[in-house]
């Protein structure tokens, strides 16, 4: 779920603001209509606060299918955009 306040709204009902983020809700603040900030859940974050998303996740072996060498793609098209731009 999300919702948004004005600044105002915020700065009168905090506590319960803070309350619906831990609770798992988004909450855009406004300020004249735009939009100046979102407060929300966060993911877990690891002991020292770096966040870490992609922790555990297993990006498994190269696909048998897989006939290039992504290395020499990336490398081919960084040497194409210099010689692009002259450099």
């Amino acid at each position: 779920m999300s919702k948004e306040v004005t600044v105002e709204e915020l700065r009168e009902r905090l506590d319960e603001v803070l309350t619906d983020v831990k609770a798992g809700e988004t909450v855009t603040i406004l300020e004249n209509g735009r939009n100046i900030g979102t407060f929300g859940p966060t993911i877990r974050v690891a002991q020292r606060g770096v966040r870490y998303p992609f922790r555990n996740f297993d990006f498994g072996g190269r696909p048998k299918n897989l006939t290039s060498d992504v290395t020499e793609l990336i490398r081919e098209d960084r040497d194409s955009e210099l010689k692009k731009h002259g450099l």
